[in-house]
């Protein structure tokens, strides 16, 4: 009876591997550093470097949408804000971007962003209300509850 045990035991511990995924690997140091700096287009970046960059720290994107490559945010915190999800350009797109999805309205994201890192978003008109600042850094109201922060800039044929 006692063999008998052991390879269920075994089989048991196995099927339970494969249940439970496995421990988020926590983030880097230099994480919220870098991400920050690009969503405030005050680095220079590459989406090629951001694709490599996400799926090293938050692994494959969670889907394709919009031209975007979106990945998890492991939790990680910009700027006072915790987000949700993180994107960047897939190469076929006219854009260079890379961004960030929170889940909270607009002013609070925006309040949080100009206190930590030190510099204002103004109001532009048109039919899609959006915020920029002065390194060309967007915020975007995706819904009541929803801000999209990022940095783009329009692919003219002279960036690779």
């Amino acid at each position: 009876m006692a063999r008998m045990k052991s390879p269920i035991l075994f089989a048991a511990l196995v099927a339970l591997c494969f249940l439970v995924p496995p421990a988020a690997q926590a983030l880097p140091s230099h994480f919220g550093d870098k991400v920050e700096n690009a969503l405030a287009c005050r680095s220079e970046w590459s989406p090629a470097f951001w694709r490599t960059y996400f799926r090293q720290h938050l692994n494959a994107p969670i889907r394709v949408w919009g031209e975007a490559e979106w990945f998890g945010g492991q939790q990680a915190t910009m700027a006072g804000n915790q987000v949700e999800e993180f994107f960047v350009n897939v190469p076929e797109s006219g854009a260079l971007m890379v961004g960030a999805l929170i889940n909270k309205p607009l002013e609070q994201v925006k309040k949080n962003v100009e206190e930590k890192m030190g510099f204002a978003f103004v109001e532009l008109p048109g039919p899609y209300p959006r915020w920029l600042s002065k390194f060309g850094s967007v915020l975007v109201a995706s819904g009541p509850e929803q801000t999209k922060w990022y940095c783009a800039r329009w692919h003219l044929g002279n960036r690779p």
